[in-house]
């Protein structure tokens, strides 16, 4: 069974159920255990002895998270732990958490060899929690807590921040600062705010039901014609990759305005980026986030603290490649988006040179009004456009089934 999607009854019947419990709730104890119970109810209705095992997973996931925390007075109600538990024992448990949510993704990535190794049973349920996203906010959490900036949450509220039933498809991938800081009882939900929230996932159903499925069915050959067709067939592909993926955060968040859960937004008109850098602070943003969170910033840290700060660009660079070779490996394991890594990592590392050689020949002010000249931003959109459009080539060309609307 795969992920709970838009076109399955049994996710429309999970958002009814949140409707009508959630938002007349006004007892925080009461929703956050309602929410979690809601959050599981999709496995209960697409998996069969499967929500056992969803159960445990989390269960053990909220045990890790716990021994994250407990170096600092955050992690809990009582005093810090001792000095050598408080020391090692938040490194070890996200050491150790890494290790399982690595066996885990890689089990969910390549099912084959979970089923080599008796474990063919997970799949399917790694399937359904769409756990590349469960395993990145996991990752996030551990990281927060064992950094002592956070209390470790009850079982109640890490099934609410790894399992939300409306992020489960595509996202977005929630940072675990965000889902903290939302107030345990939301604002009342009004005539306007529900009208708005309607309105953006009526937006995405649009976009993937109407402009996506007919852009896909009309033009699409999943690169079988011939001749100039196929350069306008990657402009055409990278168009459609946007409406369909856009889609769902949108109903994602229209979905969460209505029930009360903070849902971070995932898109902000990529196709109108000037370089690869803008281009990832507008696409997919809650990924691009968690990687400058979680392995760009830190491997900039160490490796400006190893050499005393001399070959910054050296060492930005080295980071983009590390950073963006995982990020293609999260999609999926294999060569092909081994090589999209490699291939935006050699985009961002030009930008950032580029405009560290802006900077030095023109200086603030002629950056600035060299970034104001109309004339250049256009071309910069085209470029960053193309730039775009063949990196989706790139993963859809050798294999176009894996973007067909029935399967994406």
């Amino acid at each position: 069974m795969s992920y709970p999607d838009l076109y399955n009854v049994e996710f429309w019947w999970v958002v009814g159920l949140a409707l009508i419990v959630l938002v007349p709730l006004a007892d925080a104890r009461a929703r956050k255990w309602a929410l979690a119970a809601i959050n599981l109810s999709i496995f209960a209705l697409m998996l069969k002895g499967g929500l056992l095992v969803v159960l445990g997973m989390a269960a053990g996931a909220w045990l890790l998270l716990g021994a994250c925390a407990i170096g600092s007075r955050a992690g809990g109600a009582g005093p810090a732990a001792p000095g050598l538990v408080a020391r090692y024992l938040p490194r070890l448990a996200m050491a150790g958490g890494g290790l399982v949510v690595l066996g885990l993704f890689v089990i969910n990535k390549l099912p084959a060899l979970g089923a080599s190794a008796g474990l063919g049973r997970l799949a399917p349920v790694l399937s359904a929690m769409g756990f590349s996203y469960v395993a990145l906010r996991w990752l996030d959490a551990a990281r927060v807590l064992r950094d002592g900036g956070r209390r470790a949450p009850d079982l109640a509220a890490t099934i609410n921040y790894l399992l939300p039933f409306h992020m489960l498809a595509a996202g977005p991938i929630q940072s675990y600062d965000e889902f903290t800081a939302q107030p345990p009882v939301p604002a009342p939900l009004t005539r306007w705010a529900a009208l708005r929230a309607i309105e953006r996932i009526s937006l995405g159903l649009f976009k993937k039901y109407v402009l996506a499925q007919a852009l896909e069915r009309l033009f699409l050959t999943g690169f079988h014609s011939q001749g100039a067709y196929v350069l306008l067939e990657v402009q055409l592909i990278y168009l459609w990759l946007y409406l369909d993926f856009s889609a769902y955060s949108d109903v994602a968040v229209g979905l969460g305005r209505l029930i009360g859960v903070a849902t971070p937004e995932n898109f902000n008109r990529p196709y109108l980026a000037r370089n690869v850098i803008d281009f990832w602070e507008r696409w997919h943003i809650s990924l691009s986030m968690f990687i400058r969170r979680n392995v760009f910033i830190p491997m900039q840290l160490a490796g400006m603290r190893a050499t005393g700060g001399r070959a910054p660009l050296w060492i930005a660079s080295a980071a983009f490649v590390v950073a963006f070779l995982l990020c293609g490996l999260w999609h999926s394991i294999g060569w092909v988006w081994a090589a999209w890594g490699l291939y935006q990592a050699i985009g961002l590392i030009i930008c950032n040179l580029y405009r560290h050689f802006l900077t030095r020949r023109l200086g603030r002010k002629g950056v600035l009004s060299y970034m104001a000249n109309g004339r250049i931003r256009l071309v910069a959109m085209l470029l960053t456009f193309e730039f775009a459009a063949f990196g989706v080539a790139i993963v859809t060309y050798p294999f176009p089934e894996l973007f067909s609307w029935t399967s994406y």
